[in-house]
């Protein structure tokens, strides 16, 4: 009857929230092979199991671990019997943005290959952002229905990062700050009651910006509260990660959303002043809304929704309506008629249309061959990539690169 219950709440927490959740047991990890990897997706299965193992050598019942692996990606997992060998994990996610600078350093520490660095990229774009006090949250309840006992669980960590810690602006945010105690003025200056959050949340930004004008003190008392700038842009970082999770709560895909808070967390570590500070909670607030009211899912059904999440997620694999419907839980033909239906368009054009915008950005930022691009966005016939690209954009991947070099 638990094992029911159990396995009625993973599925309904998939539903909810973006993040995977899963059951998983010691002897099943045993018989995997933890001497090698052989592609991308491998590799990532590859160090995933080898924390998990670390993390199975000293779990007890009852006890919620942290895992932070070395591609600084977090798990949270829960021994719900170590007598029974069960166990709850809940994971990928990432709390803080992973920059360019991380990702090269990743590759640095574990002997990758630069080859590497797209991909990486394109992985932590498909990697859901969520506050970790959420996923803890979820874990309690979990644990206190399993033993009956309003106890606090024991909490353990496990970190299995290879980052320095001088070079994330987060690490050392947390480092230096009592982060509850920041949320708190930034919910009192900036949120007044979750209002501001609501109103990112539902992409209204007349009312967002009218809140903010009405209830937010200027930022120059808070530069005046402050012992430095680095306290500002402290303040300023979490409200990025709140105002993320506001416009995330409003239906918008991980993957927007990681661009957007990329930009402004930049943005606010090469701030050189408190003037140029001073016009960024309007800002930001700005463009999360407008971020909300563009590409939020909120109007789809979780299917439809979830059929987004995993040709995100798999976007360089060879993809097929039939293998997206086996992974929703579908037959084909259902998942194409509603797909088509909440969207105006059937599966493989989305899925191509997803590609070729990808291959935009790559185009854009990396000095990747157009080779090595479609083979990334699952497109390795080089001639069918270029047929869709065409008829996408009037031009070749080639003219469209020719193209940004001339201006």
């Amino acid at each position: 009857m638990q094992t029911d219950i159990l396995d009625f709440t993973i599925k309904l927490l998939s539903k909810c929230i973006p993040v995977k959740v899963r059951k998983f047991k010691k002897s099943t990890l045993e018989s995997l092979r933890t001497e090698g990897y052989s592609d991308f997706s491998s590799m990532i299965n590859y160090h995933l199991t080898k924390c998990l193992k670390i993390y199975l050598n000293q779990c007890e019942s009852s006890v919620i671990t942290n895992i932070t692996t070395p591609f600084n990606t977090q798990y949270y997992t829960l021994c719900i019997s170590e007598n029974r060998d069960e166990h709850l994990m809940i994971g990928p996610f990432l709390e803080n943005p992973i920059t360019g600078n991380l990702v090269y350093e990743i590759i640095s520490n574990l002997q990758l290959s630069l080859d590497y660095a797209a991909k990486l990229k394109l992985y932590y774009q498909s990697v859901p952002s969520i506050d970790s006090a959420e996923i803890f949250e979820i874990l309690y309840t979990i644990n206190e229905y399993i033993t009956k006992s309003s106890i606090p669980p024991k909490i353990n960590n496990l970190d299995l990062s290879i980052l320095s810690k001088q070079d994330s602006s987060y690490d050392i945010f947390t480092e230096e700050m009592n982060r509850t105690s920041m949320y708190k003025i930034l919910e009192e200056r900036y949120i007044s009651e979750g209002k501001l959050l609501s109103y990112i949340t539902k992409g209204d930004l007349n009312r967002a910006q009218a809140h903010l004008e009405k209830y937010s003190s200027s930022l120059s008392d808070i530069n005046n509260a402050s012992d430095s700038i680095r306290d500002t842009k402290n303040l300023l970082l979490s409200g990025n990660t709140l105002f993320r999770k506001a416009s995330h709560m409003g239906g918008v895909p991980p993957i927007y959303l990681d661009e957007l808070s990329r930009k402004w967390a930049k943005k606010i570590e090469h701030a050189p002043s408190f003037e140029t500070l001073n016009n960024f909670p309007q800002e930001m607030v700005r463009s999360y809304c407008l971020l909300t009211k563009k590409h939020s899912l909120s109007q789809f059904s979780p299917t439809v929704k979830a059929t987004f999440t995993f040709i995100n997620l798999n976007l360089s694999s060879n993809l097929s309506v039939k293998k997206v419907a086996n992974e929703i839980g579908l037959s084909p033909d259902h998942l194409t008629r509603l797909f088509k239906k909440e969207t105006g368009f059937n599966i493989i054009t989305f899925i191509n249309k997803k590609r070729i915008d990808t291959s935009l950005e790559l185009l854009k930022t990396t000095d990747l061959s157009i080779a090595e691009i479609g083979d990334l966005i699952g497109l390795n016939n080089t001639s069918y990539f270029y047929t869709l690209f065409k008829k996408e954009t009037g031009m070749s991947p080639k003219q469209y690169r020719d193209s940004l070099s001339s201006k």
